[in-house]
């Protein structure tokens, strides 16, 4: 008797053991379910890169702009540095210059060799010809004559008389008339490469004008507008507004085209 009693006390335990391992089992199966609900959870955030923002550097351009960087086939990339696609408006880093035009790069400019900086500046004295510094004491190509602070001997700086193909090889100056003048200032002629140091000028018809605002030229170097607005052709255009070649003007960028 006392055996059976025994016996139905083990065995009561052991079902009770394997009732207890029954939770077990269902807490790994919640386990399992809680594990599939984070992965619920990585496609949720996946699904944010259906609201993907786009115009920064790595991201899509939107409408063909970028809030910052360049676009260069749909994606935007750093701008603007050496070796850079150049910025819109052919815009560089200080010390460095856009060769090749709106689609070229970005590389050191002012010493002997290298490209011109903006408004022709050379370093030491050099003179800029055919968009290359040339060192001061060296013989300005094609033109003839040795450079010196700018000059190529009789022609190219200011009030001297325009080398050949109108050309000036000084800083700051512009052919005007067949004589070198102070360019890049407002009212004056805008300098090489439609450029006008001066704060808050644009390049408009050839003359430096105010920019930035509504109807203004666009600001150079860059093509920047102010208070939100986006170069569109040339002109400044509001925020929110409709660009001529398609897509909306926002983040006070260029508008594609």
């Amino acid at each position: 008797m006392r055996n059976l009693a025994w016996g139905l006390i083990v065995g009561v335990g052991w079902f009770a053991a394997c009732g207890g391992a029954s939770p077990t089992v269902g807490g790994l199966g919640t386990g399992d379910g809680g594990t599939d609900g984070g992965a619920s959870s990585s496609s949720g955030a996946g699904s944010s890169s259906g609201g993907a923002t786009c115009g920064h550097p790595g991201e899509a351009c939107c409408s063909g702009a970028c809030a910052s960087g360049s676009c260069v086939g749909g994606l935007c990339q750093a701008c603007g540095g050496a070796g850079e696609r150049c910025c819109a408006g052919a815009a560089c880093s200080s010390g460095y210059a856009c060769t090749g035009g709106q689609n070229g790069v970005c590389a050191r400019c002012g010493d002997p060799g290298e490209a011109c900086c903006d408004a022709n500046a050379c370093s030491g004295g050099g003179c800029c010809v055919g968009g290359a510094c040339v060192g001061s004491g060296s013989t300005c190509p094609s033109l003839g004559g040795a450079c010196g602070t700018g000059s190529c001997g009789s022609c190219g700086a200011l009030g001297q008389a325009c080398c050949g193909n109108g050309a000036c090889t000084a800083p700051g100056v512009a052919c005007a008339g067949g004589t070198c003048a102070a360019c890049g200032a407002a009212g004056q002629t805008c300098c090489a490469g439609g450029s006008c140091p001066g704060a808050g000028l644009g390049c408009a018809n050839g003359v430096c004008v105010t920019c930035g605002g509504p109807g203004e030229a666009c600001c150079t170097p860059g093509d920047t507008c102010t208070g939100g607005g986006c170069c569109d052709n040339g002109a400044c255009i509001n925020g929110g507004s409709q660009c001529s070649q398609g897509g909306v003007c926002a983040g006070s960028q260029p508008c594609p085209g």
